[in-house]
């Protein structure tokens, strides 16, 4: 299951090696790499081969050959990388600009991985063509279930009963789909038997067709004989059928659909009803496979339940119809909450709450809460075998990219570019689309929104579009234990973890305690176990302020991912790896030059511990990270640039955030960052500086075309007394394709404004510590016409017109520590039937929220306030 992951690892190992500038290969290296390469890369197709077969063949053979396939090109390629790293000089200040390489003495190895992956290309081959049939274990034929009360989901339910309740002359689809344990069946069960919904159907047939499912012929059959109120092994067709399902209303619940071609069992059943009105309810995992029959607007992704339905839920089904004891009712909120809206895995532990002895004590009950005991760790071993065939029966290249998911602890939200970042590091990223379909087609990647994509069209939609992703628990723990058991990763919470058992050969270490390291016996068993062939490093756990060694022999690293791990100064060992393509670090010291021995880094973050400045005493990012032409994202709070005239561009860079720079050294930039995407800088202005110079930055900046996301702030901004910016045309210039802007402390007139609002792109705009001076701002007519959000904070502004027809798409508003604001004006959209706004006032003039309370917004449109401690009162409220 693996196999896939090693063969991309292996191939972007080798293609990084062929197209590294620094490397000079010597005599045969090129043609043995290549000779690999080639071999290799022929795999994935052969590996992709399993994706066309039925998930009801039984795959354990196959996945111990792919076991096997993963330990020798594994094998191969910690020999090359041990290989390549033992040629690189590390003794001096500077690597050299070229570096020979002699791979020669692989030339044995590769030929051995060469014939092992030709004598198992036959054996795979036929294994994947001879996967015994399983035997058919899942369908059911006719409804088995009872008429309980379900708790939660009741908008979906009343959404989906109001859709099948109408007429049409012609077969239509519906479909639920959602993870497993989500509720899919038990919401299709409440339709079935719903009174209204049996009113209406004169014939209803159900059918579970399950991952291993008996002939659509027999599930056909069954179809039939339920509309027709015959025995199913009544084989009576034809014209008698026929007058009976003549002109009738029918509905068939097709439940647990796993293949595309769930189709044939109705192809048999429909031809059969004549001038009646055929509706077709499907549930199913994955998206994927049932998006075919359904069009988008009647399929429904089913939602996880909330925390108050989580709660009736856990209780009912631990106490009945009696109510939650109160010495119980704040560990039952808690539990309830840890199960995260998933019906299965609450049953599964409200089960064995209800079983124990204990099931009233409120001590045993504080344990479950707090994961002291097994109870959750039992349930996700439970429920992991309903929730495994959905990771199993995944396309070969999304395994591996859904097992790196694990690596995140709970609550731990991660932004999605992190997770691309961090593919890519690990040798992993397969496309584009790789996350976006774990999302979005196979419901196995939990996800936030930002503030400005809440709506989309799948076609149009795409991974940045979501904020956060993260797994729901149940899934985290399936994917860190097949991690561990494929040596892909392992997690560490406590000493024990780190026994030889658990460590041998793992190739990513991913640390919940980051004190382990500062364990002597902890740094042994990881020196002698796994440091040769650990590929990522990761600190996860509760920050820790203290420094603790973590020199262990590590020399193929390619993630250090550290910022809840404090440093004093940059840790020095660190320079020795040079594979690291993934660097985060928290420390306050300054960078050495020879962080550019790091020459394959792509990814460089450096937090502060505090953001403590000594006065007059700068500290700069060293001039040295112009040589490292590989970084793509680099991150450094609060350490000033240079970019002096003479040193290269780095072309690859698309992401430059969080350092400070003078006016002169943004003048030098566009050149030296010519394909940035987004940009982020502090402006240090020194009191003898021109204000107006400020405009020369936009001007330089202006030239990056590349350029989406543009944060710019003045570092303690203190507006001149009597300054004057030009109000010409021309006086302010943007990237034309912008579509985020940040802007702090300019002081600029608010005439500038209309500038930004002409740009076509812009969705969100951000407006902080006087960005903007102006008492009224009152929008040109048709500006800003993409913006989304717009936030305005600590401002003098008295009045926000909004002139028709401009913000017409505005959707967040937020006003905060803008004493003065007495009018906001009413947005030409509130005009338009089923807009919504979102309005938040924060320490603002209490007369800013009389006047949002009188933007009463016509029918069909919804107006949502939120006020938070306004200025010289207590008034708090919140409009719908």
């Amino acid at each position: 299951m693996t196999a896939y992951g090693a063969v991309l690892s292996l191939k972007n190992t080798i293609k990084n090696i062929l197209r590294c500038s620094r490397f000079s290969l010597v005599g045969r290296s090129e043609k043995i790499i290549k000779g690999v390469y080639n071999k290799v890369r022929l795999w994935g197709n052969i590996l992709e081969r399993l994706d066309g077969t039925s998930p009801s063949r039984s795959r354990k053979k196959v996945n111990a050959l792919d076991g096997r396939i993963k330990e020798a090109i594994w094998r191969f390629e910690d020999s090359l990388e041990s290989l390549l790293v033992q040629q690189i000089p590390l003794q001096f200040e500077s690597i050299p600009d070229i570096v020979s390489i002699d791979l020669q003495s692989l030339r044995s190895d590769a030929n051995s991985l060469i014939q092992k992956l030709k004598d198992m290309e036959k054996e795979y081959i036929y294994e994947v063509e001879n996967m015994p049939q399983d035997k058919p274990i899942s369908s059911i034929i006719g409804f088995h279930g009872t008429d309980s009360k379900m708790i939660g989901l009741s908008d979906q339910f009343q959404q989906l009963k109001s859709r099948i309740m109408v007429d049409y002359d012609m077969i239509c689809f519906y479909a639920l789909y959602g993870m497993a344990g989500v509720g899919k069946t038990a919401l299709a069960m409440k339709i079935y038997q719903d009174t209204e919904v049996q009113r209406k159907y004169e014939c209803c047939a159900w059918a579970t067709v399950g991952r291993v499912h008996q002939p659509f012929s027999e599930i056909s059959r069954g179809i039939l004989a339920q509309l027709s109120g015959t025995p199913q092994g009544d084989e009576e067709i034809g014209e008698c059928l026929t007058e009976r399902l003549y002109g009738k209303k029918c509905l068939i619940v097709l439940d647990d659909v796993w293949v595309t071609d769930a189709w044939n069992c109705l192809e048999h059943s429909i031809p059969y009803i004549q001038n009646g009105c055929i509706h077709v309810l499907l549930t199913g995992r994955h998206r994927q496979l049932i998006h075919g029959y359904v069009q988008n607007d009647t399929l429904y992704e089913v939602r996880f339940l909330k925390e108050d339905e989580s709660m009736d839920l856990l209780c009912e089904k631990v106490f009945g119809d009696e109510s939650c004891p109160p010495q119980l009712h704040k560990a039952a909120t808690k539990i309830a909450k840890l199960c995260e809206g998933l019906p299965l895995l609450i049953l599964t532990v409200a089960d064995t709450l209800s079983k124990s002895k204990q099931n009233r004590d409120p001590a045993y009950w504080k344990e479950v809460a707090e994961k002291k005991n097994s109870v959750f760790k039992d349930a996700y071993n439970e429920i992991s075998k309903v929730l495994f065939p959905s990771y199993d029966y995944l396309p070969q290249c999304l395994k591996m990219p859904f097992l790196f998911m694990g690596v995140f602890p709970q609550d731990y939200d991660t932004p999605t570019s992190k997770i691309t970042i961090m593919l890519a590091a690990e040798g992993l990223w397969y496309d584009v689309y790789c996350l976006k379909r774990l999302v979005f087609d196979y419901s196995l990647v939990l996800r936030s929104f930002k503030s400005v994509d809440k709506n989309y069209d799948y076609e149009e939609f795409d991974i940045g579009d979501y904020k956060m992703c993260w797994l729901h628990s149940s899934w985290r723990h399936v994917c860190r234990t097949e991690a561990h058991k494929n040596k892909f990763y392992h997690v560490l919470n406590k000493l024990i973890d780190a026994e030889e058992k658990c460590l041998k050969g793992q190739r990513g270490l991913c640390l919940e305690n980051n004190i382990l390291f500062g364990i002597k016996e902890f740094r042994y068993s990881v020196r002698l176990n796994c440091a040769f062939f650990t590929r990522s490093l990761l600190f996860y756990g509760p920050y820790h302020q203290y420094p603790i060694p973590i020199d262990v022999g590590f020399k193929l690293l390619r993630e250090i991912d550290a910022l809840t791990q404090r440093f004093y100064t940059f840790p020095t060992e660190m320079l020795t790896l040079v594979q690291l393509k993934y660097l985060t670090l928290t420390c306050n010291g300054e960078l050495p030059a020879t962080i550019s021995k790091l020459f394959n880094l792509r990814v460089l973050i450096i937090h502060p511990h505090m953001k403590v400045r000594r006065c007059g005493v700068p500290s700069y990012v060293p001039i040295t990270i112009w040589d490292m032409q590989e970084l793509e994202h680099i991150e450094i709070l609060g350490k000033s640039l240079v970019a002096p005239s003479h040193v290269a561009p780095l072309n690859r860079l698309t992401t430059l955030v969080g350092v400070n720079a003078s006016i002169c050294t943004i003048l030098e930039l566009p050149e030296r960052i010519p394909n940035i995407t987004k940009l982020g800088i502090q402006i240090e202005l020194t009191p003898n500086d021109d204000h107006n110079d400020l405009l020369s930055c936009f001007r330089c900046i202006s030239a990056l075309g590349s350029l989406r996301t543009l944060k710019l702030s003045i570092m303690n901004p203190a507006v001149k007394q009597g300054h004057v910016f030009p109000v010409t045309p021309g006086s302010l210039k943007l990237p034309h394709r912008l579509e985020k802007l940040h802007l702090s402390g300019m002081g600029f007139p608010l005439e500038y404004l209309d500038v930004i609002g002409s740009l076509p792109r812009l969705k969100v705009l951000k407006l902080r510590s006087y960005a903007f001076q102006s008492s009224k701002w009152e929008a040109q007519k048709g500006s800003f016409r993409s913006l989304v959000f717009l936030l305005i904070e600590e401002s003098d502004l008295v009045q926000w017109k909004p002139a028709y027809p401009s913000f017409p798409v505005l959707k967040y508003l937020s006003m905060k520590h803008c004493y003065k604001l007495k009018e906001i004006g009413r947005p030409a959209f509130l005009d338009q039937c089923g807009c919504t706004i979102e309005i938040e006032l924060e320490d603002c003039n209490p007369l800013a929220l009389i006047c949002a309370t009188q933007l009463q917004p016509c029918v069909g449109v919804m107006l949502l306030l939120f006020t938070r401690n306004l200025h010289l009162s207590n008034m708090k409220g919140k409009l719908r």
